[in-house]
Parts: C-alpha cells; structure tokens; sequence
C-alpha cells in the first residue's frame, strides 16, 4: 500500500502555486482556487507561484493568459514568481519546458518503466466509447509490440505515444488527503498513463508531475475534480523517486440548485463580476474565501489581511459551496458604504460615461451626489440608473407610478398644495435652506396627509421614483430651476393650473 502521511503542519518550506490553462478567461473557480493557495502561502511565510499549462495548443490563446493575469493582479493575488516576474525554477510555462519532459520520459523509458504505444489516439476513442456504453470502467492497457510490430507501425507512419505502465499493486493506493483524509483506490482500475502525446508534447498528468517536482511545491491544493489525477500521479512520484507534495482537494462551487455553477447561472469569469457588473475586489475576494472555508473566529467581514491571519486548511469543508449572489451583493454593499465619496468618485466612473458629469455639477457638487446615492448601492454598475435622474430637466415618471401615487385624490391634492404654495417660497440654495423648507411642507401637508402621500408624490414629480437618494441632498443638487420645471411638468399633466 503506498500511503502519503503529511500532517496539516507544513514539514518543509511552503510552495504552492496556481496553473491555470490559457483556454478561457479567469473563472471563479480558478479564482478561489488561486486565493486559497495564496492565503495558505502567505498564512505560512511561503512562496505563491503561478505557473501557465498552456499544452493544449489550439485552444490557447495569449489573450487568455493576459486575461488570468489582469484578473489575479485586480483581486490583489500577486505571485511570487511566474512566467511575467521570473524566479529560480523556471521556466514557469509549460511550451518552454518540453525538452524537460522528454529528458524525463525517456528515463523512464530507459528504467523499462515506460513504452511505445502504436494505437491511433482513434482507437482508443473507441474502445472507451465501448466501455462507456457498456457502463463498465475504461482500463486501457495494451499488449507490448515486439520489435518487428513497432518496426512495421513505422514503417507505416504511425506516431506512438509514450506511455507509463501501471505497475502492479496488491494493495489499493492511498491518497492521505489533507481535507478529505484518506482516498483509495484500486490499481487495477487505473489504465496506463499517456506521458508524450503522439504529437510529442506532454499529457497533463505527466507534465504536472515534472512541474511540481522542479519547482519543489509542497501543496498542491486544487479543486475535488482533480483528485482522480492523484493515485497516478503518486505513481509517477514513486517511480521517479521523488518526493510527492501535500494534497488538499476543494470542493466544487455550486449554483443555488446543487448543480456545477455554469453561464447558465449568470456571469462565472472574474472580469465579468469586477470590470462589468461593478464588485469590489476586496469584496469579491472576501466572499470567495467563505466558498468552502470559514473562520476560525466566526467573521464574515474580514481584510486580506485577516484572512491570511486565519486561514488554514483544516477548515475547509468536505462538501460543495453554494455561489450565493445575494451575500456576493450584501457583501459589496458594505464594502461600498465604507468608501469616501472621493475615493468612489474614479470607480464608478467608467459606468458613467454617459453623463455630462463636469458640465452639469462642480467636483464639491459630484461628492455630494455620491454621498447621497451610496448607501443604497449593491454594485458600482447600479449607479448608473441610480443617478439617471440628476441629469436633465424633465424626468419620466413609470405609468404604475403615476397612476398609483399621483393620479389618486391625495396625490392631486398634495401637488396643488405644493405648486400653489410651497413651490414660490422654495430655498434649495444650501442644503440648510433645502431642509428647512421640507420641514415647512411637512408641517403644512402632515396634518391633512400621510407621510407616505406627502414624500412618494414630491419623490415622484422629481425624481420619477418613491426611493432613493436623501431628499434635501436631492432637492439641492437639482437645483431651483430642474425642481420647479418637474413639479409644473407633473401639474400639467394632471390639469392642475400652474
């Protein structure tokens, strides 16, 4: 039985990394995954290194690989070495390393470990698709060739691959996993390993071995769909002699049904959270953390750098974690109450452009704004429907609004009121003035009229909503000029002489 006994407790220097195949965008699972290993980096002293498997050659794109690093460096995961900054184990993409795989699968081709294989990666497609239909395991170990067949393979110019043959074991083999425990599996159902592709590039399993080894990882922490890779792998390490690292597989990350999280579910690539719907990264990466880990203190609100203090891999949950946009969102929300106005004025920026900001306000004028639209705030991309009605002189009121506030008796009576006798003494030169001459509508409407009536129909004639920003903030902003003109605009359409 070969059993791998690491303790949570790292033995030797700690060296995780993140290898991401430049196949498709930064996606939250790549995400979490890099976070995790980054916080178990950091948490220990360690080295986080990022290493680009970029052996799938027609769907890797340098696009893809810019994106991964843009998205990394946004959430505030910087490695410590990698293919852009360097370090002593390089190179750290696997398309310049595959004169070293060759090196090392033809050692094991040497040791008698390894052989040629001659069937068409066709025919092993098929006797897969067999077993597949037969609903029984895919075990594909080949009869060796003698040396007269694989002369006449190439003499009819077939291209082999190099496979390691699964040596025989009369015990399971055991992966001591560091969040699952103890994962066996039978070696009698594992088929021979491919190392060099007929095409002479490395197969994932046998490349990830070579990497992990060079680069000296110590954990490798990855996500639960990898752990069938493990047995083989260690089988690898064992015939190599060398030393395996620590494993940590995480569990998947689920929509709110249970199934995989997918575009079906809404957005799953980073750039489309942070870039475009507008969440902060500190956000984001906080609500990534909880994806399977909790802390040790019960927080759920916690700096980058209490979530290095805390983490620890023996606090991962077993199961899948559910991707809950609702806590995504509260979490943003929070995270945006706690910026100035100053500081979120650049942020939302790039949601605003447009809107004649610089034309229609004063930079003392735009913080006021902000201000007064932050507290409500889910995402930075909600502002831009959330300020809409700052901007020009009219505002439309929504046909249900109109006929539920304003179209009623109370709404009628309160808009008179307002045009005939509130409206001529209105101040919203300061916002002191602003207040003062809402208190005294208050108190003329309050005692014939609710609330409710009184704030929805001045909301409604001015801002085409019953919520919103702080009322004398708006009132201010707006201006004397833009408030009178909506509250007419609304009396005229009701018949109300104006």
């Amino acid at each position: 039985m070969m059993m791998m006994t690491t303790s949570t407790r790292p033995s030797r220097p700690v060296r995780v990394r993140i290898a991401p195949s430049p196949t498709g965008n930064l996606h939250v699972g790549t995400a979490r995954t890099a976070l995790f290993n980054y916080l178990f980096a950091k948490h220990h002293g360690g080295t986080f290194v990022l290493r680009v498997e970029d052996t799938d050659l027609e769907r890797s794109k340098p696009e893809f690989t810019q994106n991964i690093f843009d998205g990394l460096r946004a959430l505030g995961l910087q490695w410590d070495e990698g293919p852009d900054v360097g370090g002593p184990y390089g190179p750290y993409t696997q398309t310049e390393r595959l004169e070293r795989y060759k090196e090392v699968a033809h050692q094991l081709l040497a040791q008698g470990l390894a052989y040629w294989d001659y069937t068409s990666p066709d025919t092993v497609d098929a006797l897969r698709a067999k077993a597949t239909e037969a609903k029984q395991p895919f075990v594909y170990r080949p009869a060796p060739l003698s040396e007269a067949q694989q002369a006449e393979a190439k003499a009819a110019g077939i291209q082999p691959s190099l496979r390691f043959r699964i040596p025989p074991h009369s015990q399971p083999i055991v992966v001591h996993d560091l969040v699952r425990g103890d994962v066996s599996v039978e070696a009698d159902t594992l088929g021979d390993l491919v190392l060099l592709k007929s095409d002479g590039t490395a197969a994932y399993n046998f490349a990830v071995v070579v990497d992990d080894a060079d680069m000296h990882i110590s954990h490798v922490i990855r996500g639960e769909d990898h752990l069938p890779n493990t047995p083989k792998q260690l089988l690898l390490y064992q015939a190599l002699g060398w030393e395996p690292p620590a494993f940590a597989h995480l569990g998947m990350i689920l929509a709110p049904d249970r199934s995989k999280l997918s575009k079906r579910h809404g957005a799953t690539a980073v750039a489309e959270f942070v870039e475009h719907q507008g969440y902060l990264p500190h956000a984001f990466i906080n609500f990534l953390a909880l994806l399977g880990w909790s802390s040790p203190a019960g927080d759920e609100l916690m700096s980058l750098e209490t979530l290095i203090e805390q983490f620890g891999l023996e606090r991962i949950a077993h199961g899948g974690a559910i991707f809950d946009v609702d806590k995504l969102k509260w979490m943003n929300s929070h995270y945006i109450r706690q910026l100035s106005p100053e500081a979120l004025a650049p942020l939302v920026a790039p949601y605003l452009q447009a809107y004649p900001i610089k034309a229609t306000y004063t930079p003392q004028q735009w913080c006021l704004l902000l201000e007064a639209v932050q507290e409500p705030l889910t995402t930075l991309s909600q502002i831009t429907e959330d300020v809409a009605y700052f901007f020009g002189d009219t505002v439309a009121v929504p046909d249900a609004l109109w006929s539920e506030v304003l179209e009623t008796d109370e709404g009628r009576a309160v808009l008179t009121v307002m045009l005939a006798d509130w409206l001529p003494a209105l101040d919203v030169s300061t916002l002191e003035a602003t207040a003062a001459s809402l208190k005294h509508l208050t108190k003329t409407l309050l005692k014939d009229y609710k609330t409710k009536t009184v704030m929805w129909t001045l909301r409604a004639c001015t801002t085409g909503r019953v919520q919103g920003a702080d009322l004398s903030k708006t009132l201010h902003l707006l201006g004397l000029n833009r408030v009178t003109l909506r509250l007419k605009a609304a009396g005229q359409r009701l018949g109300i002489a104006v």
